[in-house]
C-alpha cells in the first residue's frame, strides 16, 4: 500500500486478501475472454495497448477465446508464444460502494471477489482500500 494512496500498488503489491470498497464502477466488457495455463500456446495479433503505463497484448487460446494479456504472461520460444504463468481475463462488474475482497494486483488491475463469490479484474483505480 502506497502511504500517500488509498490504492494498491504494484510497487508494494497485495499480500493476500485485503478488504476494498468500490470508488467508480466498472462494468465488464468481455463477456467470455481468454483463459490460459502456464505452457498454452497463444497467438498473438500484433495489437498492444497501454494501460496506465503496463502493456497488454491481445491473444488468443487454443480454444479460439481472445483477449488482452499482461505482456510478461507470454514468452517466445523459437516462433512460438506460450502462456509463462496460468491467467483468467475475467472482468468483474461492479457499483459503488460494494465491498470486495481483493487478492492480488497485475499491472494496474485488482483481482476481486464480491459479497456474492463473484471473482474478476477490476482496475486497481476504481477501489479504495484503508488501513
Amino acid at each position: 500500500m502506497n502511504k500517500d494512496s488509498t490504492r494498491p500498488t504494484k510497487d508494494k503489491g497485495i499480500n493476500g486478501a485485503q478488504m476494498c470498497l468500490v470508488i467508480k464502477e466498472h462494468q465488464a466488457t468481455y463477456p467470455d475472454p481468454i483463459t490460459m495455463r502456464a505452457g498454452d500456446t497463444v497467438e498473438l495479433s500484433g495489437k498492444e495497448d497501454s494501460w496506465n503505463g503496463w502493456i497488454w497484448i491481445w491473444c488468443t487460446n487454443q480454444q479460439g477465446k481472445s483477449g488482452w494479456v499482461p505482456k510478461g504472461h507470454v514468452e517466445q520460444i523459437g516462433d512460438i508464444w506460450r502462456a509463462r504463468f496460468a491467467y483468467d481475463a475475467i472482468e468483474l462488474s461492479v457499483h459503488v460502494g460494494e465491498e470486495l475482497t481483493v487478492d492480488k494486483e497485475e499491472s494496474g488491475w485488482a483481482w476481486c471477489t464480491n459479497q456474492q463469490g463473484e471473482s474478476g479484474w477490476i482496475p486497481v483505480e476504481n477501489i479504495g482500500c484503508g488501513p
